[in-house]
């Protein structure tokens, strides 16, 4: 970092000069671009600003107004002025500066020095110039090290808040990436405070004060730009102190960095998606949550006076396909928008995508009802868990995953139909039990030796069991689900019989084989 004009002031090689400040000491942070000894009186067309410049004064106008005009060429350099301008004392003016030049350097806020004592400029010029120089070595170092961590990001396909958090780190500032609507879609605080940082987002994202306190880059090349990276300093959730050039490169190798990874992994889900996956999966995995209700305000869910509740669905098959996953999400999200209604959607997993969706009370069945409605325009077989409304968003994440809990224990079907707790009954209350030891022991006492003669022989008299169970005993109907005849039903049964040791015209153990075979069927489902 380039140092400041105070900085300069305390060298030994200047304080040997025993300088004095006569105007500007309000702006001694200027920061010094190079030092120029000049003793030109026309020499501000040869500068290109924030430079310190030296002078005898030696060869300075005499009149007050030429002297003006001196200064005011000074301040105009460059569209930003020189950093300061210094004089020694003892050739020109020998005891103090001319009164004009003093009232023009305070009206300007130029910072004004004199050197009360012989000056070695050219050992001033050095220590100065040795200072600058160490500094653009220090950024062309940064630089590199900035190239190397973002191309290392870029290629390994990282998700934006990977990218943002390394923005953050590298620059110790809060840093958002929003979409161009002004929803956040990844945010790090660096330490500061949440709601300082995100709190109200939206508006503060749209007024001018957010944007005089910060910096900010747009993502993507025009007409595909999809986004906005906003480095925060004073007065927007900062920590204080000017944002650095060395901050502007951060946030322009971030802003690529983006904008890169959405070019190269062109298989990526939306921005939203991927914004809204992170937040749901960790209310699925039921981790405590920081600052909910300000992260679903950034997000844009309208969660005040309003029920919100978890919806989950869950592919047919595990690995169905990315793209089937995606569009699964797709379809919910853009239901959502089309009834305007407030909610988040995303994939938890592989097989299984969430929704979090804020409602008025009493209307989740109409909410469910279109959400269910597209899902069965693609076909596909699904099962569909909807969770309990719950009044306070520090519920959702219970809303979530009672509905993950529907949906692993429920039938996927087609069309889909959603399907809550206390529609399980038994299932249900199986699939929450499905880790006990007891109900695993259960399930190989009623059902181990039938497994094992199956296993052995292949003839798959489980599958008999299982049929006439679901009919509730009915041999009739049962025989046709296993499309064989009565007689060979008959001939199944009686074999069942013997290898499990049970007189199946008892009602009460035909239930008991049943309840061993849903129990089996619901721990064949993968655990999460």
């Amino acid at each position: 970092m380039l140092p400041t004009l105070a900085e300069v002031l305390a060298l030994p090689e200047v304080q040997r000069g025993d300088p004095l400040v006569v105007a500007g000491r309000a702006h001694l942070d200027r920061r010094v671009r190079w030092v120029h000894v000049s003793e030109l009186s026309d020499i501000a067309e040869l500068l290109t600003g924030d430079e310190l410049l030296l002078t005898t004064g030696i060869a300075l106008p005499s009149s007050p107004r030429a002297l003006r005009g001196y200064l005011d060429g000074l301040v105009r350099v460059g569209g930003v002025g020189i950093a300061g301008l210094a004089v020694e004392l003892g050739r020109r003016y020998t005891d103090e500066l001319p009164a004009a030049l003093v009232t023009a350097a305070e009206e300007h806020g130029l910072p004004l020095l004199a050197f009360r004592r012989e000056t070695s400029f050219v050992a001033l010029t050095q220590a100065v110039h040795r200072i600058v120089v160490n500094a653009h070595l220090a950024e062309l170092e940064a630089s590199e090290e900035a190239h190397r961590a973002f191309t290392q990001l870029t290629l390994g396909r990282a998700r934006p808040q990977q990218v943002v958090d390394l923005v953050a780190e590298m620059a110790d500032r809060p840093v958002v990436f929003e979409n161009l609507v002004h929803r956040v879609i990844a945010y790090n605080t660096a330490g500061r405070d949440h709601d300082a940082v995100i709190g109200d987002w939206e508006r503060r994202s749209r007024s001018a004060r957010l944007l005089g306190a910060s910096a900010a880059v747009d993502v993507g090349p025009e007409p595909g730009r999809f986004g906005r990276l906003v480095l925060l300093a004073d007065g927007a959730g900062g920590a204080g102190g000017d944002l650095t050039p060395r901050h502007r490169m951060l946030l322009e190798r971030g802003a690529t960095a983006l904008a890169m990874g959405r070019l190269i992994d062109r298989d990526a889900q939306s921005l939203e998606l991927q914004a809204h996956r992170t937040l749901l999966t960790e209310l699925a995995a039921g981790v405590d949550v920081p600052h909910l209700p300000a992260r679903l305000t950034s997000l844009g869910v309208r969660w005040k006076g309003r029920h919100v509740t978890g919806m989950a669905v869950r592919l047919s098959a595990p690995g169905s396909g990315a793209d089937e996953l995606r569009g699964v999400a797709t379809d919910l999200l853009d239901e959502l928008r089309v009834r305007r209604t407030s909610g988040l959607v995303g994939p938890v997993d592989d097989e299984r995508v969430v929704a979090l969706v804020a409602h008025a009370p009493g209307d989740l069945d109409a909410v469910v009802a279109r959400l269910v409605a597209r899902l069965a325009r693609s076909g596909a077989r699904l099962a569909v868990g909807v969770g309990s409304a719950v009044a306070e968003v520090a519920g959702a994440g219970a809303s979530v995953r009672e509905a993950l809990v529907v949906a692993d224990s429920a039938a996927p079907t087609d069309p889909p139909r959603a399907v809550r707790l206390y529609d399980l009954r038994l299932r249900g209350l199986l699939h929450l039990l499905r880790d006990d030891p007891r109900v695993q022991q259960y399930v190989e006492r009623e059902l181990g030796s039938l497994l094992a003669h199956d296993a052995r022989t292949g003839e798959e008299l489980t599958g008999t069991l299982a049929a006439y169970c679901a009919e509730g005993g009915n041999k009739v109907r049962a025989a046709e689900r296993c499309h064989i005849s009565r007689p060979a039903l008959y001939a199944r049964l009686r074999r069942i019989g013997q290898l499990v040791d049970i007189d199946l015209a008892d009602p009460e153990n035909v239930l008991a084989l049943h309840v061993a075979l849903l129990a089996r069927e619901v721990m064949a489902t993968p655990v999460r």
